[in-house]
């Protein structure tokens, strides 16, 4: 049986994706780890330009290349592994472990070297629970509806970032050596592990899964994707550039205090919540293709926005945009859940992690050199142009399925 072919997860009604245990499970990891990634990714730039570890915006964006290189070399390996044994929960497991040490160690790393071993343990982290729960939860859904299933499994993690942002935030700001950041962050995934350990149930795995260096040859062979990998990548190189930089350009450039850069951050996953499920709909009506190009452009315009912004107003403008493109974003693992079998999807989601990280590899240190050399707003500027000419790549050159998973015509709409 072909990789691509249909193979529905549920004949039960769309509706019914809140029966499955892992999907309510899946939706409750998210949305405690988004509190944690919300809490603790604004305010770490922050704690790198502190006195008491002193470094430079170069610096920092060499940080971003030691986390983006770390998830780009692991991904593919992790996905194809955890492929190979038919488990995701172990992987789950052992990740939130990591992030909740990595956390902690931030305190005790002030020196560049340091944190670059923090960095690294951190990223290695975050892909383990990533690729493995997004596999999981993919298993979980329904033919003719997985768009928007996604969408409402993805908006609890917006949901958790919205509540660190305009909840948390303000609260651990008044902290000013960051210990109630970092130790805050390290409690609540030690609770994302707990509640791994105690609520993900998976079958054994079955006899007959797909070798576990021949489910990505498979995948590649399908051009669709192969395309969605190249200009997500082209894409990632400005998005990463303007997301290291964000909360440094609102520090520096616009004099915020932690608490509103909080909240100027999670207005896009305010934004977010909606967007995530009607974008999700759209695309399971309209075909994946035109929210996924809808969705680059329009993120690549957000960070445009930023860098001209003569005012913090326009900034939250841009926010609004990057919600609704973000939004869209997230298609594409719905795109993969429409082309690939849940047995090779770590594979999949594997490469898709890979192919934004290569990206990302790219853009940190070229955004740390012109915000050390020509100043921080011109960074948002040539990240915007990478991002649109992502969205104008797909526009061209995705040939997408049409909204029912498994259809063999090409859509060009």
């Amino acid at each position: 049986m072909s990789l691509f072919a249909s193979q529905p997860t549920d004949h039960g009604p769309p509706g019914s994706v809140w029966r499955s245990r892992d999907f309510r499970t899946c939706w409750m990891l998210s949305a405690t780890f988004g509190i944690a990634w919300g809490l603790v990714w604004p305010l770490r730039n922050l704690y790198f330009r502190d006195p008491a570890v002193g470094l430079s915006l170069q610096q920092i964006g060499w940080l971003g290349f030691v986390r983006s290189a770390t998830m780009a070399s692991l991904p593919l390996v992790i996905g194809i592994l955890s492929d190979g044994s038919g488990r995701r929960k172990p992987w789950i497991v052992w990740g939130f472990a990591l992030s909740s040490v990595s956390a902690a160690l931030y305190l005790s790393a002030h020196g560049f070297w340091s944190l670059a071993v923090v960095t690294f343990v951190n990223a290695l982290a975050f892909v383990a629970y990533n690729v493995n729960v997004n596999a999981l939860v993919t298993t979980t859904l329904h033919d003719h509806a997985r768009g928007r299933q996604f969408g409402l499994y993805r908006v609890s993690g917006s949901i958790g970032y919205a509540v660190a942002n305009f909840l948390v935030i303000p609260f651990a700001a008044l902290d000013p050596t960051y210990a109630a950041t970092f130790l805050t962050g390290a409690l609540i995934y030690l609770t994302c592990m707990v509640i791994a350990l105690v609520r993900v149930h998976e079958p054994p795995a079955k006899e007959g899964a797909p070798s576990q260096w021949g489910a990505w040859r498979e995948v590649l062979a399908e051009r669709n994707l192969v395309v969605l990998y190249v200009f997500m990548a082209v894409s990632a190189i400005g998005t990463s550039m303007g997301m290291q930089f964000m909360a440094n350009h609102l520090d520096e450039t616009f004099h915020l205090s932690k608490a509103w850069i909080g909240r100027v951050i999670g207005l896009a996953a305010v934004i977010e919540i909606p967007a995530l499920i009607l974008l999700g709909r759209a695309s399971d009506r309209w075909g994946r293709k035109p929210i996924l190009v809808f969705a680059f452009i329009v993120g690549g315009v957000r960070w445009v926005l930023v860098g001209m912004a003569p005012n913090v107003g326009w900034v939250a403008v841009a926010q609004v945009m990057w919600g609704l493109g973000f939004a869209g974003y997230t298609v594409s693992v719905a795109l993969i859940t429409d082309l690939v079998k849940p047995a090779a999807r770590g594979s999949a989601m594997g490469m898709l992690q890979l192919s934004w990280a290569f990206g990302s590899v790219i853009g940190p240190p070229i955004g740390g050199y012109i915000a050390q050399n020509i100043g921080l707003p011109v960074v948002f500027r040539v990240g915007g142009g990478f991002a649109i000419l992502g969205g104008l790549g797909l526009l061209f050159m995705l040939r997408a399925p049409g909204s029912a998973p498994g259809a063999a015509h090409e859509a060009t709409r």
